[in-house]
């Protein structure tokens, strides 16, 4: 799910764009992660519609879970982010001869 919907809803901009202009998706996101946090709220939007949502069976613990996941893995895609991820893995590789 998280692949499917890492660019739900884009509208072309940059995040540094809804900053600057200090558009709606600049302020709920807080600026941070602009994009990645309207496209992870979205796909959320979608799933808790009642015709849309395939997680109303998962325990409470399965959902939070799935939530955190998705949430982690879409917020990834930010790619202000990249070079603090990849210096993390990195250090996960060296360290630990993964």
């Amino acid at each position: 799910m998280a692949a499917a919907c890492h660019d739900l809803g884009h509208d072309g901009f940059t995040n540094g764009y809804h900053v600057n202009a200090i558009t709606d998706r600049a302020i709920d996101s807080n600026d941070v992660s602009v994009q990645e946090s309207f496209h992870v709220a979205e796909m959320f939007r979608i799933i808790n519609k009642d015709d849309t949502n395939f997680a109303k069976n998962m325990s409470r613990d399965e959902f939070k879970f799935f939530r955190k996941r998705a949430v982690g893995l879409i917020l990834a895609t930010d790619m202000a982010r990249h070079v603090a991820d990849l210096s993390a893995i990195s250090a996960l590789v060296n360290d630990h001869q993964i």
